[in-house]
This record gives structure tokens, C-alpha cells and sequence, in this order.
């Protein structure tokens, strides 16, 4: 699997600039001292978490627990659920091979 480029986050100069003029604090002008510059005036780049789209297990075992209708059952009988869910998923993988 190919790793992903990792993401900076970075703030242009003129930005970084605005920022010091309007604030004229010494706690914000030192941590902006440690934000990369983007190359772009105007730009500001956020690094976002990416989340995994759901796998096939994972679908179908969501979808299968919603059909057990669990509300109103007490706490903890979740597992007995999962496990025939889950002897569900592996009878349906076999069929599919």
C-alpha cells in the first residue's frame, strides 16, 4: 500500500502579517514563527483526517444488527447478536467463493 504524502499546514506571509498587525500579541507572533509559509499570498492550507469508507464486513454487520432490533433489550446482550451476525457473514462469504 502506497503511503500518503503527508499533509503541512502553512499560512501565507501577508496573512501571518494581518494577523500580527491585528492582535500585537508576543504569544501569537512566536507561534506563527512556527507555521510554515505557503508559497500562494492568500493561502492558507488545514490538514484534515481522512476517514477509511467502511468495508464490506463492516456494512454488512451494521446492517445486520439493525435488523435485530435491539432497543428496549438489556445492556450487554449485544454480543450475542454480533456473534450470529457474524456466522451470517462468514456463511454468505463461503457461498460467494
Amino acid at each position: 500500500m502506497a503511503k500518503r504524502a503527508k499533509c503541512i499546514p502553512c499560512m501565507s506571509k501577508d496573512i501571518k502579517q494581518l494577523i500580527r498587525d491585528h492582535y500585537r500579541d508576543p504569544l501569537i507572533n512566536e507561534a506563527l514563527n512556527f507555521v510554515e509559509e505557503c508559497p500562494e499570498p492568500g493561502q492558507i492550507s488545514f490538514c484534515t483526517i481522512q476517514k477509511r469508507a467502511p468495508s464490506p464486513y463492516n456494512l454488512f454487520i451494521k446492517e445486520c444488527l439493525s435488523r435485530q432490533d435491539l432497543k428496549g433489550k438489556p445492556f450487554g446482550t449485544a454480543g450475542k447478536f454480533m456473534k450470529e451476525c457474524s456466522l451470517e457473514w462468514k456463511k454468505k462469504r463461503e457461498v460467494l467463493k
